[in-house]
């Protein structure tokens, strides 16, 4: 599971971490490996970076491991029920919720470098870019 830190840090290409973490689910030959992330995470990521860095990012999308977590009127429930611990922060929180429901319905742990937004809402495993 990769947040908004972890697209910007794969998209800007500054995580020798973030790269490892993703070539390793590529190399495996014969069955899908995914990369999974959250359409509030990807458009957040996508705020963020500059022009010239979009298309390593859309290079990442385009592979066949990755997988983004729609945020739906049926899984929108759940983001919110993570949501609703942020109070009136609930709008600048929905990215954090989202990866952390996406994160708990799927087991896996979520790479970022800031876990705290993550943290606050609800304990997830957190695999720290160093």
């Amino acid at each position: 599971m990769l947040d908004s830190t972890a697209l910007i840090a794969w998209a800007r290409r500054t995580s020798p971490y973030v790269d490892a973490v993703i070539w390793s689910r590529a190399g495996h030959a014969g069955y899908i490996v995914p990369v999974v992330t959250t359409a509030p995470a990807l458009a957040t990521a996508l705020a963020q970076i500059p022009g010239k860095d979009v298309p390593v990012l859309e290079a990442l999308l385009a592979m066949d491991i990755s997988v983004v977590d729609a945020l739906t009127p049926g899984n929108a429930p759940g983001v919110a029920e993570v949501l609703h611990t942020a109070g009136p922060f609930a709008a600048e929180a929905l990215t954090a919720a989202s990866v952390v429901h996406a994160a708990h319905r799927r087991s896996l742990p979520v790479v970022t470098s800031n876990p705290f937004p993550l943290t606050r809402l609800r304990e997830v495993e957190i695999d720290l870019i160093p």
